[in-house]
């Protein structure tokens, strides 16, 4: 089968590997749609502690056909079509027993998306595995990975009517969506005026052109809940200094490992302005964010982009790097056609 190989950063290949054989517990996943996000960007160009050692696989976000399973498995039969999760949690860490899978002390990945067929760990299997619902184009389901960060990012803090998001790139959109379904009045700074409009169709009461300066605190600023969704250190410094006395800042969007950036102490101590964070998923977040998807409220189907072929994975990769418009790229088997 044909798999993308990653052996070293920004040296991404197409190759033939051995076809998956399912163990015990384990079930082997025909891939049916993956999607690309500036994660995977990212990942290509600088690594990511998930990748693990070259060559890596990659791809995060798919789902697909059940094509075989190993012995004990239940939950899923030969056919059923379904999304994976890329992770699981252990369910006996100190973490996991309070509640926060995210920060699961053994959080086992499955990366390889981008290939023909993956193999599912049995815990992955038993965990983290959900059958697609009525309505989800099979192309659109793998959103839920990133959508259910964004209803992690959302379950972590309290909505109020007040809320800015600085990013309009695919979370910015997805979280400005789930603002205004909570009841907030999202506003949606970004610095390209094209996502901006998309913003529109995706619950945002404002949107406004980003300058990177003052113009963005006045227009944007005094929120009760700001939600950084850009992974820049500026871009956190900026979310910071928005948030209204007694605020909350959610600093969503990831930045590189050791990236330091600075905060006055007076908006934390006189202000009362509380910094958070939030990391990744947990199971229950992947199964309301395909209920998400089946609500239909949105046009989530805007956030994807050209279908492509696995073997044009590594240019339109690597053409996310300039491209400004959030959409994702579905990307579609190598023994798939397009369409």
């Amino acid at each position: 089968m044909k798999a993308a190989l990653v052996y070293a950063p920004g040296d991404l290949r197409i190759e033939e590997v051995p076809d998956p054989v399912a163990g015990p517990g384990e079930a082997v996943l025909r891939i049916g749609a993956a999607a690309s996000c500036h994660t995977d960007v990212k990942s290509l160009l600088r690594g990511h502690p998930s990748l693990g050692p070259f060559p890596a696989r990659l791809g995060h976000e798919f789902a697909g056909t059940i094509e075989s399973v190993g012995e004990g498995v239940t939950n899923v039969a030969v056919g059923d079509v379904v999304f994976s999760g890329n992770s699981a949690p252990c369910g006996e860490c100190r973490q996991c027993l309070r509640g926060r899978e995210s920060l699961c002390q053994d959080l086992l990945y499955v990366l390889g998306g981008f290939a023909e067929k993956v193999l599912l760990p049995e815990r992955v299997v038993r965990k983290n595995l959900h059958r697609i619902p009525d309505g989800v184009p099979l192309a659109l389901a793998p959103i839920a990975e990133p959508l259910a960060c964004a209803v992690h990012a959302l379950d972590v803090v309290e909505v109020p009517e007040r809320v800015t998001i600085l990013g309009g790139g695919s979370l910015g959109l997805m979280l400005s969506a789930l603002v205004a379904s909570a009841g907030g009045k999202p506003t949606v700074l970004d610095p390209h005026p094209e996502r901006l409009e998309l913003a529109k169709r995706f619950g945002a009461a404002k949107t406004v052109v980003a300058t990177r300066g003052p113009d963005d605190i006045a227009h944007g600023g005094d929120a009760d809940l700001v939600i950084e969704a850009v992974g820049r250190p500026e871009a956190w410094e900026l979310a910071v200094a928005m948030a209204a006395p007694g605020g909350t800042v959610n600093l969503f969007g990831g930045c590189a490992r050791d990236t330091t950036f600075t905060v006055g102490t007076a908006r934390v101590h006189y202000e009362e302005v509380t910094l958070t964070g939030t990391y990744h998923h947990a199971p229950r977040y992947l199964a309301r964010a395909l209920d998400v998807l089946a609500g239909n409220e949105y046009p989530w189907a805007e956030l994807l982009g050209p279908q492509i072929t696995l073997d044009q994975l590594p240019d339109a990769l690597l053409g996310r790097l300039h491209d400004p418009q959030p959409a994702k790229y579905s990307v579609i088997t190598a023994s798939s056609s397009p369409g």
